[in-house]
């Protein structure tokens, strides 16, 4: 199964990201200019010995800036909703990642490694080239050092599951001061509209999946669930398999979400009037309301511990 990246973006990106014909771009940045200020810091451990941090300054100097940019793993990351799409009101860009690399040669597309120390494999490599002192070891370290640096980050950032994409200055156009990748739009599989993008952005997300032939999908937070799910336009039901959005077994035939399997409806909607009443009835606060000693009840219990 091809694996997928999920660009989380503002509702206002999607013209942008469109504006240039049979292509879709996406904004790269230097690691030097990222929110985080710790990026490219974990490789060795600089609290070693000075002549181990010497060395590795002389060989490695400053880790070169290459254009970077940022995707997720999981469309149903909520604070990647909250943090990069606007608290939910923007979109996801899905993009097939073997089309992508077959587009940028030389592209280098990984999974951020997520730890509060430096890589433990460079441990040894560093060691090896300090006292060897051959080239392909220097030549291995400065590699390794430079593959850390791009995709180890500190895990308090674990919950964007972030594959990182690195290119090159020459892939990479300047568009208004930014640094744009253009990739074909035949690279773009689907969008998601947030669970609260508003109407006129929904306009805009179906307008530009049918212009660019992927699928829409609207990310739905239901009262059954504890995660996202999806609706296309037909109200079919989805769901993220780990992979990829893939169609669910089954769906409540009256709010859509999904259900386990062969069961018509979710636990909310089956709830009968006959449940209803039987819950009602077994429920001692309303016994206190219809008396008119309810508030007195819930001031004198809420007070109970208080100085």
């Amino acid at each position: 199964m091809c694996r997928k990246l999920y660009k989380y973006v503002g509702p206002d990106i999607l013209d942008i990201a469109f504006s240039e014909p049979d292509y879709c771009g996406f904004k790269f940045s230097y690691p030097k200019d990222y929110n985080d200020p710790y990026e490219l810091f974990l490789t060795i451990d600089y609290e070693d010995n000075s002549d181990v941090v010497a060395f590795y300054n002389e060989i490695v100097q400053e880790i070169p800036q290459y254009p970077t940019t940022c995707f997720s793993k999981s469309p149903i990351v909520t604070p990647m909703w909250a943090h990069y799409a606007h608290n939910s009101k923007g979109f996801i860009i899905e993009v097939d990642e073997e089309k992508l690399e077959s587009y940028v040669e030389g592209v280098r597309i990984d999974d951020v490694v997520y730890q509060d120390t430096p890589r433990e494999k460079l441990k040894g490599t560093l060691q090896m080239a300090m006292f060897r002192g051959k080239p392909r070891d220097i030549m291995f370290l400065r590699n390794g050092v430079c593959n850390a640096a791009y995709f180890t980050k500190k895990e308090c950032w674990s919950y964007e599951l972030e594959r990182r994409v690195v290119v090159s200055d020459s892939d990479v156009k300047d568009v208004a001061g930014n640094m744009i990748l253009h990739i074909p739009i035949d690279c773009i599989t689907a969008i998601i509209a947030g669970p609260r993008t508003k109407p006129e952005f929904l306009v805009k997300g179906e307008k530009w999946s049918n212009e660019i032939d992927a699928d829409f999908f609207l990310a739905k937070v239901g009262k059954s669930v504890s995660e996202p799910y999806f609706l296309n336009l037909q109200n079919e039901t989805f769901r993220f398999d780990g992979v990829s959005i893939a169609q669910s077994v089954s769906a409540c035939a009256n709010c859509y979400e999904p259900t386990e399997q062969f069961q018509e409806e979710c636990s909310w909607c089956s709830i009968s009037e006959h449940q209803e009443h039987i819950a009602a009835a077994n429920n001692p606060l309303r016994a206190l309301a219809d008396i008119g000693a309810l508030d007195s009840y819930v001031e004198r219990f809420n007070a109970v511990g208080r100085k």
